[in-house]
């Protein structure tokens, strides 16, 4: 079946299903779990410093930590990393993420968007459906 599920995390009540669904499928195939949280990277209007990090670093691991030491405690085998990315581009670090740690599916949450592609899943999913070569599992 699945030897690594990668599950993406938001701390969303979207994502808290998604982790509880890579939970699953895990122990059913006795597969490994890589957890991933992307920090959103805004670019500053007519800044020249560059970009504006939507949220801490700390507060970024603090979320992947809870989610390792939650599937640890199910009894799985876990790690964790924490990434960055500019805004729009989370769906490309998600997957260059999913090829670099060998990931076998990718388990996201959909969650709805205003713009016309978040209309049935959100952005960054529907992103990574339409550019990744590896299965989804989408939670709802």
């Amino acid at each position: 079946m699945f030897e690594k599920v990668l599950v993406a995390i938001d701390g969303s009540p979207h994502a808290a299903q998604a982790l509880g669904a890579a939970q699953q499928l895990a122990k059913l195939g006795g597969a490994e779990v890589r957890v991933v949280h992307v920090r959103e990277i805004a670019l500053a209007p007519g800044a020249r410093s560059g970009a504006l990090p939507s949220e801490g670093t700390d507060e970024a691991e603090k979320l992947v930590d809870d989610a390792v030491a939650e599937l640890t405690k199910a009894g799985l085998s876990v790690t964790g990393t924490v990434r960055a990315a500019l805004a729009g581009h989370v769906a490309k670090e998600l997957l260059e993420e999913a090829s670099e740690c060998g990931a076998s599916v990718m388990v996201l949450a959909s969650r709805g968007l205003s713009d016309l592609a978040g209309l049935v899943v959100g952005s960054t999913t529907h992103k990574v459906l339409h550019l990744g070569h590896l299965p989804v599992l989408v939670v709802r």
